[in-house]
């Protein structure tokens, strides 16, 4: 892939790095495909340093010295087998696949404790099944942890050169107008990320060729290498009904998972399970219902109530089969199949608005009742305590019942809503049977998703 790829990771990296002896090991983690070994090579050249490359899915004689947890001899080992000097100065120590020899993570402690002044980077696709395991720990206080995703909207549309874009974004404020000019043209921006999605492979051929088709056919190959892999999880789960779910999940998006919906006639637990390990190869995301009475959200995370967000929503276009141009010239993307690709884009945003250095969680909150239902799509929290719920809705109006609902029930004052109007803040005060709801709606386009925590502020 192009070095022209640049990503915010990249920076976090630099950063990293200039801490010296006080830094630790940098473990990136991911799902597959995108785009942690390229990061890696592009950081390195663009940082001058020596990439010492070693995927572990090789046989390499030095992984016989692992179980020593001797750093030092270890590198004298590779230095040997490469025939390269490895200078604590000027190289960057990388272990690629490092799942592949799970004792290679408990002996990266080692090199923090011993070796501090070499920069070591180490990496795994599938390496969530290893950490999963019950006699398995990381070296905790030893590591630093890095959660990455798939490029962001942001980062797509500085790789597509829209830096008048880019810069808009960054310093919108809720007080100002935005042109009709620059509306359209961001719409435009959240539908073509929309069809494309932030896998690298397929940023790079649009990029290179503006081909749709070029994009649909490496999209369908990322998706059949994800099918392929199957093979490699850690597991009971049947293959076969792995691809099954796989195949079926995109059209539960913004659903609650029932078991009988995604496949029928199959016993709840094995489909449960099948979810658990897409999940752990970070193929699909869960997002977990909260009863939003207080922060964390997590605390009160009901793990039986969830949806299931896509790693991509560029692929999740693909498996659904919807036609790249009628995404394309949507009108408003709450349109399009029935709104879930909207969902998707805003939660894919969302999740991946965490500190790198945290494991992203995301969660929704419903209540089920006869004749009261209601959902919100997601909740975030304001950084001061506050609790936002958050809808994703087609046009103007839009049914606001379930924001309604919450902030009642709750007592919150602020609630966000998504669509593909212009930004608009206003005051809801509304007489309901049940009493009256005030709070104040923040209505924001979906390109204003990763801004934000900096607008609440």
């Amino acid at each position: 892939m192009s070095t022209h790829l640049h990503r915010k990771c990249l920076q976090y990296f630099d950063e990293w790095f200039k801490r010296g002896r006080k830094r630790k090991p940098l473990l990136i983690r991911g799902a597959r495909q995108i785009g942690k070994t390229t990061a890696v090579r592009i950081f390195a050249e663009q940082s001058g340093l020596e990439l010492i490359e070693l995927n572990m899915e090789k046989a390499w004689s030095f992984t016989s010295l692992v179980a020593s947890n001797n750093p030092r001899k270890l590198i004298e080992a590779i230095e040997f087998e490469l025939n390269r000097d490895i200078s604590p100065d000027n190289s960057l120590l990388f272990f690629d696949e490092i799942q592949a020899v799970p004792q290679l993570l408990g002996l990266l402690r080692y090199f923090y404790e011993e070796i501090p002044e070499l920069a070591v980077i180490a990496t795994g696709s599938l390496l969530e099944f290893t950490l999963a395991q019950p006699d398995f720990s990381l070296p905790v206080g030893r590591i630093e942890l890095y959660y990455m995703g798939p490029f962001s909207f942001e980062e797509f549309i500085s790789v597509l050169d829209h830096k008048r874009a880019l810069e808009f974004l960054n310093k919108y404020s809720l007080d100002e107008a935005v042109p009709d000019v620059v509306h359209e043209q961001l719409n435009k921006l959240v539908r073509l990320y929309t069809i494309i999605g932030g896998m690298p492979e397929a940023i790079a051929a649009y990029r290179e060729s503006g081909s749709l088709r070029d994009v649909e056919r490496i999209k369908s190959s990322i998706i059949e290498t994800f099918i392929l892999d199957f093979n490699k999880y850690k597991g009971k789960t049947d293959t076969v009904l792995l691809r099954k779910v796989f195949e079926s999940l995109p059209a539960q998006l913004g659903k609650k998972v029932i078991y009988s919906h995604i496949i029928p006639n199959v016993r709840a637990n094995e489909v449960s399970s099948a979810i658990e390990q897409l999940s752990l190869a970070k193929v699909l995301t869960l997002v977990f219902h909260s009863s939003a009475n207080g922060i964390p959200l997590a605390a009160e995370k009901n793990e039986r109530y969830y949806k299931p967000l896509h790693l991509d929503i560029g692929l999740c276009l693909t498996q659904l089969g919807l036609n790249p141009v009628e995404t394309e010239n949507a009108e408003d993307l709450n349109f399009v199949n029935r709104g879930t690709l909207a969902e998707q884009f805003i939660g894919q945003q969302l999740y991946h608005q965490f500190p790198s250095y945290r494991e992203p969680e995301l969660f929704y909150w419903t209540r089920e009742s006869r004749g009261a239902s209601a959902e919100v799509d997601y909740l975030i929290t304001d950084g001061h305590g506050g609790i936002i719920p958050i809808e994703v809705k087609s046009g103007r109006t839009g049914s606001l019942r379930s924001l309604q609902t919450i902030t009642k029930e709750k007592g919150l004052s602020l609630a966000i809503r998504f669509n593909s109007d212009k930004p608009s803040v206003f005051n809801e005060n509304r007489i309901t049977p049940k009493g009256d709801v005030k709070y104040r709606l923040l209505s924001l386009p979906h390109y204003l998703v990763q801004q934000v925590d900096r607008l609440l502020q």
